[in-house]
């Protein structure tokens, strides 16, 4: 075992604090995102809460070392006075700064595949709404990341935007199409190529041929195609989406005189 160390400090206290005796000092503190404060205020709960990180001051008050936002939604709530905290006596202004790189350095973030399949569980709208879609094209989510296969995806983010903006329809459609298109390719359904896909069969609901957007693009590789878009990209600049749309437009284009295509709008 490598050498640990034994030099841990005076052990915090577990406190139930008055949100009006908390403050948050700009000084380290990432800016207050009132987008997520009003979420957590939306649905609050004492069972999602946990516990906010304090420091105490030498004037009875408290500053916030780590949970800020929901500090702030709690301090918001008409029907909270106290939030849970572990308190911790720190030396000052920079010994709570480094706690609060420490803190947010080492933690592990949750990735989207994680989010999605507790999410799934716990009966969250976007996420029976993604699998919804995936399921109704034969596709699915990854277990975990990096283990990819044939009709699996990790691009949740991508396809709960592709929902929002193009409709299950739409998003349905170009699962289809790349399923149909790369059946063994174990990383086709990128958020990248979906969303691409889903802005075209929006703009052309009633133009497009999925038989012949496939035919198109089957004797492409993933990589071929990523160049080509590329291609465009350095030619008019613009994001790797709308590259990638012109890209497939092009190739489905190609040799028709008659029901041709457009990339549509990004949303």
């Amino acid at each position: 075992m490598s050498e640990i160390n034994r030099a841990i400090g005076a052990r915090p206290t577990l406190e139930w604090v008055a949100v009006e005796a908390i403050d948050v000092d700009q000084n380290y503190q990432r800016p207050l995102k009132n987008a997520l404060v009003e979420k957590i205020l939306r649905r609050f709960s004492w069972s999602k809460f946990g516990a906010v990180v304090l420091s105490r001051k030498g004037d009875g008050r408290f500053m916030v070392v780590e949970g800020q936002h929901r500090w702030k939604a709690a301090q918001l709530h008409p029907d909270v006075t106290e939030v849970p905290a572990i308190v911790v006596d720190h030396v000052d202004l920079k010994e709570e700064a480094e706690s609060f790189l420490a803190i947010n350095r080492d933690r592990m973030a949750v990735t989207s595949v994680e989010q999605y399949w507790a999410g799934l569980t716990a009966g969250d709208d976007d996420a029976i709404a993604v699998s919804k879609v995936l399921q109704s094209a034969g596709c699915d989510v990854v277990p975990e990341n990096g283990h990819y296969r044939p009709n699996l995806t990790n691009s949740i983010t991508a396809i709960r935007r592709c929902l929002q903006n193009y409709g299950h329809g739409a998003t349905r459609r170009a699962l289809l199409i790349i399923r149909a298109a790369w059946p063994d390719e174990p990383k086709a359904l990128r958020g990248t190529l979906i969303t691409a896909l889903a802005r075209i069969i929006r703009a052309n609901d009633k133009t497009i041929a999925e038989p012949d957007m496939t035919a198109a693009l089957r004797p492409q590789s993933i990589a071929k195609l990523t160049a080509h878009a590329e291609a465009f990209r350095k030619l008019s600049g613009g994001s790797a989406e709308t590259a990638l749309a012109k890209a497939l437009v092009e190739i489905y284009n190609k040799g028709k005189r008659t029901n041709t295509i457009m990339i549509g709008e990004a949303r």
